[in-house]
């Protein structure tokens, strides 16, 4: 299974990931669900800043999965 998700979340101004949901990608085959689960479990983020100061903002992040031969 190959493909590319898109997926969409909210950074706070602390860098807290919320609100993940994948937007486009295959319909089948758990890349969806894999590329949310990654997200969730990506850590925290450094924030936006706005006018000098930290902000919350929606990031949009494609997720690439590819097979590799050997």
């Amino acid at each position: 299974m190959q493909g590319t998700v898109t997926v969409q979340f909210i950074v706070d101004k602390d860098g807290k990931v919320s609100e993940v949901r994948a937007l486009s990608g295959p319909e089948t085959g758990g890349l969806r669900d894999e590329a949310v689960r990654v997200i969730r479990n990506s850590g925290d983020w450094i924030p936006a800043i706005q006018n000098g100061r930290k902000v919350k903002s929606y990031k949009r992040q494609p997720v690439i999965f590819r097979m590799m031969q050997q």
